[in-house]
C-alpha cells in the first residue's frame, strides 16, 4: 500500500455506465466465405433437440427478408422469430431438415446457436476466482465490510440475515439545496434501517435513485438466492452499510458536479463522520475493509496527502488501517492516465482500477502509479432497490470486489496487517500492463483462489 464542505468538498458517486464510450457501429463481415459455416455445436443440439433458436447471418447485400421468407417454407418445424431489426441477420427457430438447406444456400455467411449469456456477476467473481475460494471455504465468515455510499434496500434477500448494523451521516442545507436521506429525517441515525433507501428522498421519477449503495454491497457480499446473478465476493460476510449523501434539489449546486437535479452529492464532513463511526465499531463486528466507491473529479497524480482538501479523511483511514480495516476506494471514471481521484489519492487509501471480463482496462477507469490493484468493474450485475438486480459498470463496481477480498483476506489471515493482505493479493494477482503517459506500468487484478491457497509463502511477515 502507499502507505470540498459541498461545492469545495462534495464528491460525486464514481460514476456507472454513463462513462463508458460508445464503441464503433457494428458492421456485416464484408468477406464472402463461399459454403455456409454451420456450427457444429448447433448440428450437434439439433440433432438432440427439434427445434433450436439460432441466428443466421446473411452475405453483404443478400435481404434478411428474403432468407427468412424461404425458412417459413423449408419445414413445418422450423419459424422465424425475428426478422426485422437488423439487415445484417435474422433468429429463427430452426430444425434439421431447415438446416440441411442452409447448408446450400449460397446467401448465407454462418449459422450458429443464440446462446443465453450468464449473468454477469457470476462472471466477474469467476474472473477472480472467489468461487474458488468460496469453495476451499473462504467466503469471509466472521468478518464485516462497511459500505459508506448511498444507503441499502435493506430487506433485499441478497442481504438477508447479514446486516450488522446501519447508519446515516446525510447533511441538510437549505443554501445548497441539500436534503438529509436518513430514514428519521435528522443529519444522522444509527441502528436498523438507518442506512435504508426504500424512503421517499430517494424516488426520482418514479424511480428508486439511491440505487448505488445496494448495488456495490451486493458485489462485495450478496448471498446467491433464488434469482440472483451469483455470490459475491464475501457470501458469508456481514455488511454495515451507512448512508453519506444527501439529496440535492438546487441546480445551481448539481451543476457544479455536472449534473441536473436533484442530484446526489456527499459532503467530506459526512464522510468523516462515517468514518468515525467505523472506527468505533470495528473490533464489535470485526470489520475487515470499508468500501468507498465515491470520489472527487480531479486527478492528482501523486499521493495527496499534503493536500487538506484532497486528504480530508486521511486521518480517519489511518487510523482504520491501524485498526486492521482497509480503506478501499475507487480510483475514478475520468479514464486518466496517470492519475487518481480523491480520496483515492491518499496514501493509506487501497486505490482500485477496473477490468473488463477479459483482463482489458475499462476505458473510463483512472490508472498510473497510485494505483493499488484491478478489479472487474465492467457490466457487474448486482442488486438494485426493490428486490431486483440490474447491471452498472464503473470504478465504483471494481472497488467492492477488493473489499470482499479483503473480508476473506480476514477470515483465512487474521494476523495480517493491511499492508500484508494487500501484498498477497499483488503478489498472488495477475499482472494487468498498461502505458501510464508514455511510462508502461504493471498492477494486479486480484485472484483470489491464489491468494488463499494455503500454499504460498506468508505475504512481507515483517511488514
Amino acid at each position: 500500500m502507499r502507505l470540498r464542505s459541498l461545492l469545495v468538498g462534495a464528491t460525486m458517486l464514481a460514476m456507472t455506465s454513463g462513462a463508458l464510450c460508445a464503441g464503433p457501429a457494428l458492421q456485416a463481415d464484408t468477406t464472402d466465405t463461399g459454403d455456409p459455416i454451420i456450427s457444429p455445436a448447433l448440428v450437434s443440439e439439433i440433432q438432440e433437440k427439434s427445434a433450436v433458436r439460432s441466428i443466421i447471418q446473411l452475405k453483404p447485400g443478400q435481404s434478411v427478408e428474403a432468407v427468412a421468407a424461404d425458412i417459413e417454407q423449408a419445414s413445418e418445424g422450423s419459424r422465424v422469430l425475428e426478422a426485422a431489426e437488423s439487415p445484417n441477420f435474422f433468429v429463427a427457430e430452426l430444425d434439421g431438415a431447415t438446416l440441411e438447406k442452409l447448408k446450400q444456400d449460397s446467401r448465407v455467411q454462418s449459422v450458429y446457436k443464440d446462446e443465453l449469456s450468464m449473468p454477469l456477476l457470476d462472471a466477474s467473481t469467476a474472473r477472480i476466482r472467489s468461487v474458488q475460494a468460496n469453495t476451499a471455504g473462504w467466503n469471509g465468515t466472521g468478518t464485516t465490510v462497511a459500505v459508506i455510499d448511498t444507503g441499502i434496500d435493506s430487506d433485499h434477500p441478497f442481504f438477508t440475515g447479514r446486516i450488522a448494523d446501519e447508519a446515516c451521516f446525510s447533511s441538510s442545507s437549505g443554501r445548497d439545496g441539500a436534503v438529509s436521506l436518513c430514514p428519521n429525517n435528522q443529519p444522522s441515525q444509527t441502528g436498523p434501517g438507518a442506512a435504508n433507501v426504500e424512503i421517499p428522498q430517494c424516488t426520482v421519477n418514479g424511480q428508486n435513485a439511491c440505487s448505488h449503495g445496494t448495488h456495490v454491497a451486493g458485489i462485495a457480499a450478496g448471498k446467491m438466492v433464488t434469482g440472483a446473478p451469483g455470490n459475491g465476493v464475501a457470501p458469508e460476510a456481514r455488511l454495515i452499510p451507512i448512508q453519506v449523501f444527501s439529496r440535492i434539489d438546487n441546480p445551481l449546486t448539481c451543476g457544479i458536479g455536472g449534473s441536473t437535479a436533484p442530484c446526489f452529492l456527499s459532503y467530506t464532513s459526512d464522510q468523516k463522520l462515517a468514518l468515525e463511526y467505523v472506527t468505533r465499531v470495528v473490533r464489535t463486528f470485526n470489520i475487515a475493509a470499508v468500501n468507498m466507491s465515491l470520489g472527487s473529479a480531479r486527478g492528482y497524480t501523486e499521493a495527496c496527502d499534503t493536500d487538506t482538501t484532497a486528504a480530508a479523511v486521511k486521518p480517519e483511514f489511518d487510523a482504520l488501517v491501524s485498526l486492521g480495516v482497509a480503506p478501499v476506494v475507487a480510483a475514478g471514471n475520468a479514464g486518466l492516465p496517470n492519475a487518481v481521484a480523491s480520496p483515492a489519492c491518499i496514501s493509506s487509501a487501497v486505490s482500485t482500477g477496473a477490468t473488463d471480463d477479459a483482463d482489458a482496462l475499462a476505458t473510463f477507469t483512472n490508472r498510473g502509479n497510485l494505483l493499488d490493484l484491478f478489479a472487474p468493474g465492467v457490466a457487474v450485475n448486482s442488486a438494485v432497490p426493490d428486490d431486483v438486480y440490474g447491471v452498472k459498470a464503473g470504478t465504483s463496481m471494481s472497488a467492492p470486489h477488493v473489499a470482499g477480498a479483503f473480508a476473506l483476506m480476514r477470515q483465512r489471515y487474521p494476523e495480517y496487517t493491511v499492508a500484508q493482505s494487500l501484498q498477497r493479493l499483488q503478489d498472488t494477482g495477475t499482472p494487468i500492463q498498461f502505458d501510464s503517459s508514455g511510462t508502461a506500468v504493471i498492477k494486479s487484478r486480484i485472484d483470489l483462489e491464489r491468494a488463499t491457497t494455503s500454499t504460498q509463502g506468508p505475504a512481507n511477515p515483517g511488514v
